[in-house]
């Protein structure tokens, strides 16, 4: 199959369009569009910093055709200008059509703490606010004895009900993703999936595979090829040890770098280079995304 077939009913569970605070090189219709042009069966839109089930739904019912081929899907980030921890914003955003909860992104204490650490090069590439926020203090989502907070118990509740998903966003790796796992599973959470556990490098491809091996989900990304801190030697590493449960995600709308469907259709065409089989292609970036996204599955 050439890169274009493969992309015919693939799903991108992590994009960023706009409008929104961080500057964005497209907008939620034009992501539509360039998705049913390619023949894509899904899309989630992330921002860091609103709920966008409703901008999604929108631009799905006016820019996307009536033939329900395709979904362009909502998601919210439990970050500061959202609400924080909030069981209601999580609550209203699943009634409204949201498919994913982000754990603390930009907002997260860990990621304050690893960006600290960062070049001034290195940092110049991450996501921020065209107009910083005044009210934006980091957020943990266990207390000072690592225990998770209250809320977080009701906040995976929900998602279970709903048959939602929970990424773990930015959050740490050893002192909070660990027991918001056992929690989300205690609550019922049937899908959850591990941000991007190569960036900020913090994660090995061991502990990687027994995320997978235990039912998780683990997310690679592209965005991090065109800021210098990924290869497609790398990104085939990780697509190759990293058992069934891998989800390709674009993480790609940033200005000045291609748009997520060119992005993908470069890492098919990468890849089948690499010698990855169409069918191992087929899953990461469409198989699993559609039964995280309860879609129906794909028929060749």
């Amino acid at each position: 199959m050439t890169p274009e077939q493969l992309l015919a009913g693939a799903c991108d569970m992590h994009v960023h369009s706009g409008p929104a605070l961080v500057r964005r090189g497209l907008d939620h219709a034009e992501l539509a569009r360039a998705c049913v042009r390619a023949g894509m069966r899904a899309a989630v839109v992330k921002d860091q910093h609103m709920p966008t089930a409703g901008a999604a739904r929108l631009a799905e019912t006016y820019f996307s055709g009536s033939d329900g081929k395709f979904n362009l899907f909502g998601s919210v980030v439990l970050g500061n200008a959202q609400g924080g921890l909030s069981p209601a914003v999580v609550e209203a955003s699943l009634i409204c059509g949201a498919k994913v909860v982000w754990m603390p992104v930009m907002s997260a204490k860990y990621h304050r703490e690893r960006t600290a650490l960062m070049t001034a090069a290195a940092s110049a590439t991450l996501p921020k606010p065209q107009h910083p926020l005044k009210y934006d203090p980091p957020i943990s989502i266990v207390d000072e004895g690592g225990r998770l907070l209250p809320q977080i118990g009701d906040i995976c509740r929900l998602i279970g009900e709903a048959g939602a998903v929970l990424a773990t966003g930015h959050i740490d790796p050893r002192r909070e993703i660990p027991p918001l796992l056992d929690e989300a599973v205690r609550q019922g959470v049937k899908k959850i999936v591990i941000t991007h556990p190569e960036f900020f490098r913090d994660h090995t491809l061991d502990e990687m595979r027994a995320y997978t091996d235990a039912g998780f989900y683990v997310e690679h990304i592209l965005t991090t090829l065109y800021s210098g801190k990924q290869t497609y030697d790398g990104l085939y590493e990780l697509v190759r040890n990293n058992g069934e449960r891998v989800i390709i995600s674009s993480d790609m709308g940033q200005v000045g770098r291609p748009g997520p469907v060119e992005a993908l259709a470069a890492f098919l065409a990468e890849m089948q280079k690499r010698g990855v089989p169409d069918g191992r292609l087929r899953q990461i970036t469409s198989r699993n995304q559609r039964y995280l996204l309860g879609l129906e599955a794909l028929e060749e």
